[in-house]
């Protein structure tokens, strides 16, 4: 019945909902705690020329994206999962919150508001955003999974990256294994970048926030709403 079913309103994290990314929080708290500072230089030795060579057009921007994504992991190569969650939490309250858009927040509250459930979808760590949910009292996250090996992070994450038509994948799939009925025709999807219009043909209701270039200029041919100015500086997920 109609009434029963889920309104979602879905929340990118890394650009829309907040201005920071999660590769600058791992890079802050491993210089402040001074670990893993040497894999922390080969990390961005390795990554900034893919970076370069895609904003003149050299390498694909997607290619990019999943490749800072999806090494990113090792970061965490060989650390306990408990001190992973005590990395998270101070990257969350030291660097993440302060850097919450307060317009984005303020719209996600207005969705709890009228009951509707919260989710955050981003191609950010599943354990991150499991301490973003708790601080922002989120019903519902979908990530990229960190692989473990017993108690500790293997350095590699659990395959696919949660980007551009995976996120759409892993939502249907969370979805199915929760068994939620949602009523897309009364859901919302938030977020910046041109690889999130996938998740955005599943709602009725896309609204690009802080958007690139390339999805701004979608969003005003099928008139979608917008929310914040056009952004195409940034390296997220």
């Amino acid at each position: 019945m109609a009434k029963d079913k889920i309104n979602l309103a879905i929340f990118d994290f890394d650009g829309t909902l907040s201005k920071g990314h999660l590769w600058m929080g791992i890079a802050r708290h491993h210089r402040q705690k001074r670990i893993k500072r040497w894999a922390l230089l080969i990390y961005f030795l390795t990554h900034i020329p893919l970076w370069l060579a895609s904003k003149v057009k050299l390498y694909s921007e997607e290619k990019n994206r999943a490749k800072w994504g999806e090494d990113l992991s090792v970061l965490f190569k060989n650390i306990f999962v408990e001190e992973g969650t005590k990395a998270f939490e101070w990257i969350t309250d030291n660097y993440m919150i302060p850097l919450i858009r307060s317009d984005v927040l303020g719209i996600l509250k207005e969705h709890q508001k009228k009951q509707h459930k919260i989710m955050i979808l981003s191609g950010m760590f599943t354990d991150f955003l499991n301490v973003v949910a708790q601080r922002l009292g989120v019903d519902y996250v979908v990530g990229t999974g960190l692989e473990r090996v017993g108690n500790k992070y293997s350095g590699r994450i659990v395959p696919p990256l949660c980007t551009g038509e995976n996120k759409a994948k892993l939502l249907n799939k969370f979805i199915q294994t929760e068994h939620l009925n949602i009523d897309f025709s009364q859901s919302y999807a938030y977020a910046d970048s041109i690889f999130d219009v996938p998740v955005f043909q599943m709602v009725s209701n896309p609204v690009a926030t802080y958007p690139d270039n390339e999805l701004y200029n979608l969003a005003r041919e099928r008139r979608w709403k917008v929310i914040g100015h056009v952004n195409t500086t940034t390296n997220h997920l």
